[in-house]
């Protein structure tokens, strides 16, 4: 997460997340939705072209792509479905991942989420971070959120699920049901399922459009590495 975490990277821990949900609607079908925010999973190719070009702009600007590359050459190498590897050789660069973070082109763990991490036993672990909420907000993830931009739908957030699939990472699944229409764009992890509390990650995304009684199911897994000094 570089310098969006500026107290992991200080402390020699360092962590990526990512963000994968399904839609299910009212009669019961199920849409596997893949990553909506990730940076490094081939299904980014759904992102929206905006994502695509502010990335494009990014790795022009820092000479990890040609400065001659039109935006169609770089569509046509990296965003497209039938071609995955070169994506994914792409973002095996931590240096796409770094500007991915440091450009709001993915989610962030939020300052105040580290500081709630590193506040000591009880509460100041990841699993007090449990409890997930959807909005309708579109401004980019910052490090210094404290909240949704705007939060849509139910005022009390999803109780979620908390697992340790692998020692160093925390996942969390939760699911979200709504009550009439709207078009769903962002997502975040907090401590408590109501009121102004700690967030530790914040996810913008394209549009998920839900009606009455559909839910979103989603399934948040960041992997925390130590190094550093």
């Amino acid at each position: 997460m570089q310098q969006e975490i500026s107290g992991f990277v200080a402390s020699g821990l360092d962590g990526v997340g990512s963000l994968d949900a399904i839609l299910i609607r009212g009669d019961g079908s199920h849409r596997d939705l893949g990553c909506l925010s990730g940076s490094h999973n081939f299904r980014l190719i759904g992102r929206p072209v905006q994502w695509w070009r502010g990335l494009w702009k990014q790795l022009k600007k820092h000479g990890i792509i040609s400065a001659t590359m039109s935006f169609a050459a770089f569509l046509a190498l990296y965003g497209v479905v039938d071609q995955p590897e070169l994506m994914m050789r792409l973002f095996k660069d931590p240096r796409v991942v770094s500007l991915i973070m440091g450009a709001g082109l993915a989610g962030l763990v939020t300052q105040n989420g580290v500081n709630v991490l590193v506040a000591g036993p009880g509460t100041g672990t990841l699993i007090s971070f449990n409890y997930h909420d959807s909005g309708t907000g579109t401004a980019a993830a910052t490090s210094t959120d404290s909240g949704l931009g705007t939060q849509a739908g139910p005022a009390t957030r999803a109780t979620g699920t908390g697992s340790a699939p692998a020692t160093n990472q925390y996942r969390n699944v939760g699911t979200i049901t709504y009550a009439g229409p709207l078009a769903i764009t962002e997502w975040g992890l907090f401590n408590a399922n109501s009121g102004a509390v700690p967030m530790w990650d914040r996810r913008v995304f394209a549009a998920i459009n839900v009606v009455n009684l559909d839910s979103i199911q989603f399934t948040y897994t960041v992997t925390l590495s130590g190094g550093g000094t």
